[in-house]
């Protein structure tokens, strides 16, 4: 053997108590004709192939009128990183703080309450996935994930990330990747603005002229890359007043459920909990109500936090994050339902926006109207009972102990509920007092669909839609591989 290197590595847990490592690994023998034996009796083994560049390999010509981003979560960085590299540095507006600032300013809003519109758990820069799990697994198979994953072992820095088969950043160095991102942006001759919310766009003839800010400045523009992320809702309803082509989507809405970890870590490895060296353990759990609908666990965060998210006033949407250790002692997931035009009308392209707004109005009331978390025992929620809550770790101005019933219509809380008690017939252990439900889980995915057609508008010209607010993603990696086909496709215009 004279080469050998580790490509990918997990834990098989399926076997309680019987955990096993699982390797995927390159190497090369001294003599082709072993290789070729080898090969042909190993089932798993094949030959080596390099994967192809997932980039183009043309020049272009700087534009005449720079690449405007606007949006600097995974998608916005992903596409201005991809054009400054190319050649177009582009002029990148994000209209909340710096996570330097934008961290302040969310640490003071769980502790005091009161919420910046623009800096906050949705706003600032890195997106709404900045205070999240940090998770790059994906199920898209484009070959720029692998991209994807060693920027941000790069930047984050976490050398290995891209050998582990579930990759992990967590917050804490989430917000070192975005600073680093910034940095690298500005060297590459890119301009970062920020506190820069854009409020109109000047169209002619079919074509984006010009962006208008809130202040007033309107900046040329003739090439847009709009990555908004999915709370962006008064920029949605300003692109769909200029004629920008959107339909409603289906998303999924629910609550989170918080447990301690050790349980979690008992249930899914068995006699081997607490060993040495284990990662707390995680789940994935999905099941179809006999409705119809599914009902699924979303971005299950293990020894993370659950903390308040709201980008405005009246609403209480809650999320699920964790620092890279993993190590608050609590496991917590969503357990959402899928929520479809046949639940909020298909009639209205915001119907699925209204819907959203009106089950995180209903969370705020129900968590005191004062930004209050509402927090209820997972089981006295099956049974009816008000029973009292059990120690967590939730991030707000504090948990307010209520009954969370007629939060959402009947169809989809009994579905809910549906699949609480099956997850429960799967994870013996998962239904007990010890656990927690919080609302409201509703921010899954974006409820509307910004049509594009080769990543560009299909009713504005320059104007390419990406990422998950534009509805054509989901999740950290797959908004950033958006993000970088978009700027691609934005850049063949100026191929030399």
């Amino acid at each position: 053997m004279e080469h050998f290197s580790i490509v990918r590595r997990g834990l098989d847990a399926r076997r309680k108590g019987d955990l096993r490592r699982v390797y995927a690994v390159e190497c090369s023998l001294s003599a082709p004709g072993l290789e070729e034996k080898v090969c042909s009796r190993a089932p798993s083994a094949r030959r080596y192939e390099p994967p192809p560049d997932p980039f183009p390999s043309y020049r272009i010509r700087p534009p005449v009128v720079r690449p405007v981003v606007v949006g600097a979560g995974p998608a916005g960085l992903f596409a201005a990183l991809t054009l400054a590299r190319f050649g177009a540095p582009p002029l990148l507006l994000e209209r909340g703080r710096p996570v330097e600032e934008r961290s302040r300013h969310v640490a003071a809003f769980w502790k005091s309450g009161v919420l910046d519109p623009e800096s906050n758990i949705q706003f600032g820069e890195g997106g709404a996935g900045t205070f999240s799990d940090g998770k790059l697994t994906t199920r898209i198979g484009d070959p720029l994930v692998e991209h994807v994953v060693g920027v941000f072992e790069e930047f984050a820095p976490l050398p290995g990330l891209r050998t582990e088969a579930r990759p992990h950043v967590g917050t804490d160095r989430l917000k070192g990747f975005c600073r680093r991102m910034r940095e690298e942006l500005r060297a590459l001759g890119a301009e970062v603005r920020f506190g820069a919310r854009v409020a109109d766009l000047v169209a002619e003839g079919g074509q984006v002229r010009a962006v208008l800010l809130s202040d007033g400045e309107e900046v040329p523009c003739a090439d847009l890359v709009l990555a908004i992320g999915h709370s962006a809702r008064d920029t949605l309803r300003m692109l769909l007043s200029r004629g920008v082509k959107m339909t409603a989507k289906a998303f999924a809405a629910g609550f989170r459920v918080e447990h301690p970890q050790p349980l979690i870590d008992r249930i899914q490895y068995g006699k081997a909990a607490g060993r040495a060296g284990l990662a707390p353990a995680d789940y994935r759990l999905a099941v179809r109500a006999p409705s119809g609908r599914g009902v699924y666990s979303f971005c299950m965060c293990p020894g993370g936090e659950v903390l308040a998210g709201p980008s405005g006033p009246g609403e209480m949407p809650v999320n699920g994050m964790s620092a890279h250790g993993r190590d608050s002692g609590f496991a917590n997931s969503g357990i959402v339902a899928t929520v479809s035009t046949a639940d909020f009308g298909g009639g209205d392209v915001f119907a699925g926006i209204h819907f959203q707004e009106l089950v995180e109005a209903r969370a705020f009331r129900k968590g005191g109207s004062d930004f209050g978390i509402p927090a209820m025992n997972l089981v006295g929620f099956l049974q009816g009972k008000d029973l009292n809550l059990s120690r967590g770790k939730a991030l707000g101005r504090g948990v307010a102990r209520t009954n969370l019933g007629g939060i959402f219509p009947k169809k989809v809380e009994e579905d809910l509920r549906f699949g609480l008690r099956t997850f429960g017939d799967r994870m013996r252990g998962f239904l007990t007092q010890e656990a927690t439900l919080y609302a409201v889980e509703s921010r899954t995915s974006s409820p509307v669909r910004i049509e594009r057609e080769n990543y560009e508008s299909v009713s504005l010209k320059g104007l390419y839609p990406v990422g998950e607010g534009a509805g054509h993603a989901g999740g950290i990696v797959s908004s950033a591989v958006d993000g970088i086909r978009g700027a691609l496709a934005l850049l063949e215009k100026f191929s030399a």
